[in-house]
């Protein structure tokens, strides 16, 4: 009886701290427009990284100045990256020559974030130089 008793807390616990696992991650539809000097960001992409590092970045494509994404909810550091070509400069294979337009305090080094929660799924970013 004993053992019988053992065992039945013994699987107790086993269940007990199996549903006490880290729940899983709500995300959100997040949309907005992205300007940089007050013009339309015509190709980029955005991503959102979430202040908890057990999840990874989720990001989305730019497209004419607006943008959608799947993001975990909660504190997100945001980066923004877009490129363009450079008229009459040619690259090393004589390619056109493209460049990334948007500094760096805005992606490598960003200093832009997001409080992603229901109700608050709509950022618009407008960038400056």
């Amino acid at each position: 009886m004993i053992r019988f008793c053992s065992f039945g807390v013994l699987v107790g616990l086993v269940v007990a701290a199996a549903g006490c696992g880290k729940p899983a991650a709500t995300k959100l539809d997040v949309s907005g427009t992205v300007k940089y000097d007050g013009q339309d960001v015509a190709e980029g992409y955005i991503t959102f990284v979430p202040g908890d590092k057990s999840v990874g970045p989720e990001a989305g494509p730019i497209k004419d100045g607006k943008y959608t994404a799947k993001v975990v909810s909660g504190k997100n550091t945001v980066k923004i990256q877009a490129t363009r070509t450079v008229p009459g400069k040619k690259g090393p294979m004589g390619e056109d020559f493209v460049e990334q337009y948007i500094p760096e305090k805005y992606n490598d080094k960003t200093e832009l974030d997001a409080d992603i929660a229901v109700g608050k799924t709509t950022h618009n970013f407008d960038l400056k130089k």
